[in-house]
């Protein structure tokens, strides 16, 4: 394997001797968002080692993302960790893989500390708070900013794909892409054919996806009477609208369905590899900050992205097809789940005229 100098100075330890690598471990994020933006990188470990057993350490729920792809040789279902023992369980099972490498892709102590606990001889992760569970990684570049109560050094914001390209830069690795890298199984692309059928959607119609929730928190939540206006209105234009909701969700997707005359998707509330194909199916998404957003990043769909209290330059990666409203507040980005001045202007000041003039103009050019 030939490798390639780190491009960052912010590094802890040269580039190891990775030659005689076989065992690697690899922790994945934890929410759909930042795994499909890690994909990239996960696809980029993959073809520097062809040969490695690697093993994919994520959240049970998104096993099925992962279907047809060739990133890993094992699956290691990772549900949070539940206090000391859960921790020490899951450092052993690391210690009974004896593994060569441990790629951290989570920030958290947590997850550094299973890779120190399971023995791991070398270790990347980013270093903030945990340069001793590490043996190679980056310090994130930080500055000092104030608002409300936030203060102290905060890593300046990066979009999330280069945040992990430049992680696995420390190993000299060849490859840089940024775009996500998801597959699709044969068997999704066409349970959703006949689902949709099954429904009344004919295999030439248009659909516009409407995803209306946010596990991150309320303050990302646009009004559902817009959702269904907007959903009415490329309707009268000619387009299939359909609602698609997380198992939380089902009542709020069930109302803005039925207010717009439009599908909402709640039986079944659509597994991951199944909203994948679905959404490689659409012509359009019209979505919150939400990780759904990053499936249609992935397919190359234009989607309408409603951006209210998070900061835009974490996920701010091939912009090409998509169109980011965002209203400039002096509160703006808050990063907090609940609007702390309590009227969520940020996603009140979004209009219905603007979302789907937005929409139509990006259906107009590659739809």
């Amino acid at each position: 394997m030939d490798l390639e100098p780190p491009r960052s100075p912010l590094l802890m330890a040269a580039a190891p001797d990775l030659s005689h690598t076989s065992r690697i471990y690899v922790r994945a994020p934890n929410w759909v968002g930042d795994f499909v933006m890690a994909t990239a990188s996960l696809a980029r470990i993959r073809k520097n080692f062809p040969k490695a057993h690697i093993a994919l350490a994520a959240r049970p729920f998104l096993e099925p993302l992962c279907k047809g792809s060739d990133w890993f040789d094992e699956f290691l279902p990772t549900p949070e960790v539940k206090g000391v023992s859960g921790m020490f369980a899951e450092a052993a099972r690391l210690r009974r893989g004896r593994y060569d490498l441990a790629v951290v892709l989570p920030n958290s102590m947590s997850t550094g500390l299973v890779a120190f606990l399971g023995g791991v001889p070398v270790r990347l992760g980013y270093l903030q708070g945990r340069s001793w569970l590490m043996t190679h990684g980056l310090r994130a570049i930080t500055a000092r900013h104030f608002w409300q109560r936030r203060r102290g050094p905060r890593r300046i914001p990066v979009p999330m794909p280069n945040y992990y390209r430049d992680l696995l830069d420390v190993l000299g690795l060849q490859g840089d892409a940024l775009h996500p890298d998801l597959p699709i199984t044969e068997a999704a692309r066409s349970w959703v054919d006949a689902h949709l059928q099954s429904l009344g959607v004919g295999g030439g119609e248009k659909i516009v996806l409407f995803v209306v929730g946010a596990n991150f928190g309320a303050s990302k939540l646009w009004m559902p009477e817009r959702f269904a206006e907007a959903a009415r209105r490329f309707s009268a234009s000619g387009y299939r609208p359909i609602v698609t909701v997380g198992p939380a969700e089902v009542e709020l997707g069930r109302r803005i369905g039925q207010d717009a005359g439009a599908i909402t998707l709640v039986d079944p509330v659509l597994s991951l590899d199944k909203l994948s194909a679905l959404v490689a199916r659409s012509a359009l998404m019209v979505t919150g900050d939400t990780g759904p957003r990053h499936l249609a990043v992935a397919f190359d769909r234009p989607v309408v992205c409603l951006m209210g209290p998070t900061d835009s330059r974490y996920t701010d990666y091939c912009l090409e097809r998509t169109a980011l409203i965002q209203k400039q507040l002096p509160c703006t980005p808050c990063q907090m789940k609940v609007c702390p001045l309590g009227h969520h202007q940020c996603m009140r000041d979004i209009g219905v005229d603007e979302v789907v003039q937005r929409g139509m103009d990006l259906l107009a050019k590659f739809g």
